[in-house]
């Protein structure tokens, strides 16, 4: 019989893994697979679990795409080779839509067990791996400080409730971006650096806009509004995904460097990522493969 190693974080969501997990590994043993389940207890712990995949046949996980980009971590750090199963049950699961992994637990499961790898790039942010979503400026602390136990019940209502705490407190930093040959400078409302097609899962992007594996992030500054006209602009833009707004920038690069002399945290994939003023962000094609149908 194969062995299949299931990393689970019993706190994603609504704490779905705790009620689920018993009929995932029924599923996998059904399929052939003696499956050893390693509980996350905190946070890291998954990348330090992934650590253990080469002595299985399966690696797969479930829990949110915080989750994922800790077991991610931990095969590129070890230089793992295996291809990663996922099975989304977090509060937005907003990468798992971009590549198309269904939050259905059985259609997940079929998409691992009968799928085949597909390759997916990675994005490096000073030596610290993330694969969604590099964020700072406006609702960007909202992402790492919303209460577990309120996104568990609200979902994604929970980041928009705290979001709109946080809007009196938001200021313009001013950043230096140097992307694509180009070197944008200014106030900036926003920045965003990604490789998803949903952005906090309100902004749907695309496939002509985005693709995972083309080696290349997408580049998101929004300037600081000169009106409340302007202002209300860039919500229309970001609402229809017509990102070519006056004030905004969107593109696709490789790599940038981003300075600046306001060191507020970024989040990369939903949590807080401290920086001193200088952040290198590239990307690492096809870095890892995720375990699919297409």
């Amino acid at each position: 019989m194969k062995k299949a190693l299931l990393i689970a974080n019993p706190k994603s969501g609504k704490q779905r893994v705790q009620t689920e997990l018993f009929h995932i590994v029924d599923r996998l043993n059904e399929a052939g697979y003696m499956t050893a389940t390693a509980i996350t207890k905190y946070r890291g712990h998954a990348t330090e679990l992934a650590a253990m995949a080469p002595e299985y046949d399966l690696l797969l996980c479930t829990g949110g795409d915080g989750t994922l980009n800790e077991v991610i971590s931990g095969v590129l750090k070890n230089g793992v080779k295996m291809p990663i199963g996922y099975i989304p049950l977090g509060s937005t699961n907003d990468f798992a839509g971009s590549l198309g992994i269904p939050s259905d637990i059985d259609s997940a499961l079929e998409g691992i067990i009968e799928g085949e790898p597909h390759p997916i790039d990675v994005g490096s942010f000073n030596g610290r791996y993330f694969m969604d979503v590099g964020l700072l400026g406006i609702f960007s602390r909202t992402c790492y400080e919303t209460p577990q136990d309120m996104k568990n019940t609200l979902g994604f209502l929970a980041y928009v409730l705290e979001g709109i705490r946080e809007v009196p407190t938001v200021h313009p930093i001013p950043l230096r971006i140097e992307a694509g040959g180009d070197v944008y400078e200014g106030e900036y409302l926003a920045c965003v650096v990604s490789n998803s097609k949903k952005l906090g899962g309100v902004v749907s992007l695309s496939e002509e806009q985005v693709s995972l594996s083309d080696g290349q992030f997408e580049l998101l500054l929004v300037e600081k509004e000169k009106s409340p006209m302007e202002l209300a602009g860039y919500i229309h833009a970001l609402r229809t995904a017509e990102l070519k707004a006056e004030g905004m920038t969107f593109i696709s690069v490789p790599e940038l460097r981003i300075t600046s002399t306001d060191t507020e945290a970024w989040t990369l994939d939903g949590e807080r990522a401290d920086w001193e003023g200088v952040a290198d962000i590239k990307v690492l094609h096809d870095a890892v493969s995720l375990l699919m149908k297409k």
